[in-house]
């Protein structure tokens, strides 16, 4: 239902003031009237009385008739003419004369009534009636002084009932009434629904500014207004718009400055209101918890579970403590999280997380490579040490004498072979190998380097060769790929067994030229092939001693130095394929002849 206007208010307002006031008129002021306008009459009638006895009294003759009977005639003429009793009194006379008897009872009773108090011309109430009284005196006449008395003075007195206010005349007034009563309702409401209007237009501008502010619109202004208490209002009204305003683009400007950086950061955030909703997910949370193509996170149900089961532990604790922990996702990845519980409820939690996989897998190898190092140190240093116990002995002929230095000028080389490696990759990994770059063809290298291992291939009774499919010139150290080659195919050799094959080539693409190592060996084992270029690692540790398992790893930091990679096919048990990408080398610009 609508509720009424201020319009409405206003009008009904005035209309209900016109009326009371209209009503209070006719209470109180319609019977005064009335009695006013009675009043008003009779004392008009006993004027007009006092006028006709007047008029009569001077149409009488110089000589009154001397008899009774002539003076009883002479008042019922005067009666007759005024409309009223009328009695002719003698100063000398006991007893009044009139019309006729019985005639002058309204006369008697005002006589019995007031007495001597009746005024020579007045109006009365009689018992409830009203009644007019005239009299005029001192009529000089040739009556018989027994009659009249030895003054010869008369007094003429009259008296008469006063008629009241007709109907139409008492209907005409009220009807005046009534029509002034209603013109005054029909100004009122005039005048209030213009008072509405003028008043309703300025505050339907005012609520129109006040809707918009409401709904957003911060630039709205309420216009000027010329009735001073208007304009107080929309001067503060917009004084008011504008400090939001401004508030608003602060904590806007804030706010995005905040999304900003939370965006940009490289730990994920995530924002949960009363452990629930999720309010806020920056994109390094996504990529974290895997949630890239996830469109719409809103509930902590749509988190991992390990994530959803750390928020609600977190949100048993109480606020402001801050819980941390370690979860590894269905996937693998090794998480860190922090979840601190907020005072604002609107808020609830906030909850950080850090992809920690790569850093664990790196404090599982620099574990690892201790103990490898240690392991590969301790195993040459033991055989040295146990061989020169012996020697020490003095119970060893020349003979064996010979064969323990041997053998331990072999562990020392082991030694130093593994020192260096070590020093060749701590170079490799902080860039500081040094390069000695050229051009060179891949296919020579691989002929020399091919070439330099066929006796130990046909003694091993494997079958070596080298091709070639393409001239491939780079821009590289070719002592270093010449490493990286010589890994290559002793590890090749290594794995092949006797009756095998292995075949090295080099090729050209359109943007690298490659290397490719070829065997029919026993191949590597598919869950091994993620790990064999890290340091140290062996996936037959039968074969320990045999190698440290830095080669490949050296293989590829060399490679990743010249901006190439390696990469590696392999099948179990029918032998496996490395492939050493190197880019092309770029050809200077030669001018033809004919442009000089």
């Amino acid at each position: 239902m609508r509720r009424p206007g201020l319009q409405v208010w206003l009008v009904a307002t005035l209309i209900a003031v016109g009326a009371l006031a209209s009503l209070s008129v006719l209470i109180s002021i319609l019977p005064t009237f009335e009695s006013s306008l009675r009043d008003a009459h009779a004392t008009a009638t006993a004027r007009q009385l006092r006028s006709d006895l007047d008029q009569q009294l001077s149409e009488l003759p110089p000589q009154l008739p001397a008899s009774g009977a002539a003076l009883n005639a002479l008042a019922t003429a005067i009666g007759s003419n005024v409309g009223a009793q009328v009695r002719i009194i003698s100063a000398g006379l006991t007893t009044h004369t009139g019309t006729s008897v019985g005639c002058c009872a309204l006369l008697d009773h005002l006589h019995a009534q007031y007495g001597s108090r009746l005024p020579g011309n007045a109006a009365f109430v009689a018992d409830g009636n009203r009644a007019v009284y005239a009299r005029v005196a001192q009529v000089q006449t040739d009556l018989d002084p027994r009659i009249v008395g030895a003054a010869g003075n008369f007094v003429i007195e009259a008296a008469t009932p006063v008629r009241g206010i007709s109907g139409d005349e008492l209907a005409a007034i009220q009807l005046r009434l009534m029509l002034a009563v209603a013109a005054v309702l029909g100004l009122a409401a005039l005048a209030g629904y213009g008072l509405s209007v003028f008043v309703g237009r300025r505050i339907a501008v005012l609520a129109s500014t006040a809707s918009l502010l409401a709904g957003g619109d911060l630039s709205a202004r309420a216009p000027q207004q010329g009735i001073r208490e208007f304009a107080v209002l929309g001067d503060s009204l917009n004084s008011m718009a504008s400090q939001i305003e401004g508030q608003v683009g602060e904590i806007t400007s804030e706010r995005d400055r905040a999304r900003v950086l939370i965006s940009s950061l490289v730990e994920g955030v995530i924002a949960v209101a009363d452990s629930t909703q999720v309010t806020m997910l920056n994109p390094a949370a996504r990529r974290i918890l895997g949630l890239e193509r996830t469109p719409s996170i809103r509930t902590v149900s749509d988190l991992p579970t390990p994530i959803h089961d750390a928020i609600r532990a977190a949100g048993a604790t109480g606020r402001g403590e801050i819980h941390e922990g370690e979860v590894t996702l269905d996937d693998g990845t090794e998480v860190e999280f922090a979840v601190t519980g907020l005072s604002a409820p609107s808020v609830g939690v906030v909850v950080t997380v850090r992809d920690v996989t790569e850093q664990r897998r790196l404090d599982r190898a620099r574990r690892d490579l201790v103990a490898n190092v240690s392991h590969e140190l301790k195993t040459p240093l033991a055989a040295i040490k146990g061989l020169l116990e012996l020697l020490e002995g003095g119970r060893v002929d020349a003979q064996r004498q010979k064969e323990f230095l041997g053998l331990m000028s072999g562990e020392a080389q082991r030694l130093e072979r593994l020192v260096e490696e070590q020093l060749q990759l701590a170079r490799l990994d902080s860039g500081a190998l040094p390069l000695d770059r050229e051009h060179f063809d891949l296919d020579a290298l691989v002929t020399g380097v091919v070439a330099s291992r066929i006796p130990l291939a046909e003694a091993q009774g494997i079958s070596l060769t080298a091709r070639s499919d393409a001239f491939a010139t780079v821009d590289a150290d070719p002592a270093r790929i010449e490493q990286v080659l010589l890994i290559l195919l002793d590890n090749a050799l290594r794995h092949t067994p006797s009756g095998g094959a292995i075949s090295v080539g080099a090729r050209r693409t359109p943007a690298e030229g490659q290397i490719l190592v070829t065997d029919t060996g026993e191949g590597i084992p598919y869950e091994d092939q993620p790990f064999i270029f890290d340091r140290f690692y062996r996936g037959d540790q039968s074969r320990e001693g045999r190698s440290a398992g830095l080669g490949l790893a050296i293989a590829r930091g060399i490679a990743k130095a010249h901006g190439g990679v390696i990469d590696v096919v392999s099948v179990p048990n029918e032998g496996s394929t490395f492939t050493l990408r190197l880019p092309l080398a770029v050809q200077p610009h030669v001018r033809d002849l004919d442009d000089q």
